[in-house]
């Protein structure tokens, strides 16, 4: 038992960023550019429904529920488990996080109290963060723009522009509270691969989470 101690998260780590990060090269190539389409359709559906447009708010939740189904199939389960195989169990998450996303109803119109207009605002922000800035953080990572992480393609931008609409466009009920867990969970398992790899971006993991918790709070006052 006294081995235990000695591990590290790095231990635990079945790859290296390069492999990491080469993989999801390939994987950008092979559906060039599909990417340009996943990002076109969010913000056409999710950033009016953001601000209040009864036709997109019917479509938000579906388009999110086909980039999980579409992440859960061809990143994790034909791609991520060739080199971890722990990633079929991330697969069935996101298989849930779908069908969850699938099944809840159109999120209805926000109230129009102060801490409503904040979980709104701070939303928004989060959703645009998963569309437009996710991709941009390969850059400054020293990552050629060929691993951009791209909303629906791959997991953390999903997680984060799922959780801003989420927080954008949702009532404050039970139901809606029912499709943040996954999403959540996936940030701070992604967060502690990332520092187990020494790879840059663990930063994100964390703004996503602390910037969810915080409008969740903020709108429960």
């Amino acid at each position: 038992m006294s081995e235990w101690g000695t591990y590290t998260l790095s231990d635990l780590v079945m790859f290296s960023p390069r492999v990491y990060f080469r993989l999801v090269e390939r994987y950008n190539q092979q559906f060039w550019p599909l990417q340009l389409v996943w990002i076109a359709g969010a913000i056409l559906i999710l950033a009016p429904a953001a601000t209040g447009l009864p036709r997109a708010r019917v479509a938000a939740f579906p388009l999110l529920a086909a980039a999980w189904l579409f992440c859960a199939w061809q990143f994790f389960w034909e791609r991520y488990t060739a080199i971890h195989w722990g990633m079929s169990y991330a697969a069935g998450a996101f298989l849930l996080q779908a069908a969850l996303l699938a099944l809840s109803p159109a999120p209805a119109r926000h109230t129009d109290g102060p801490a409503s207009r904040l979980r709104h605002r701070g939303g928004i922000g989060l959703m645009l963060f998963g569309l437009l800035a996710y991709p941009c953080l390969a850059w400054p990572a020293g990552r050629s723009l060929a691993s951009a992480e791209i909303f629906a393609m791959m997991p953390d931008p999903t997680a984060t522009t799922t959780l801003g609409t989420v927080l954008a466009v949702a009532t404050s009920g039970k139901r809606s509270w029912l499709l943040l867990p996954i999403p959540l969970l996936w940030c701070a398992f992604s967060g502690l691969t990332l520092l187990a790899l020494e790879a840059p971006g663990v930063w994100a993991s964390l703004a996503v989470i602390v910037a969810t918790l915080v409008l969740l709070l903020a709108d429960r006052r």
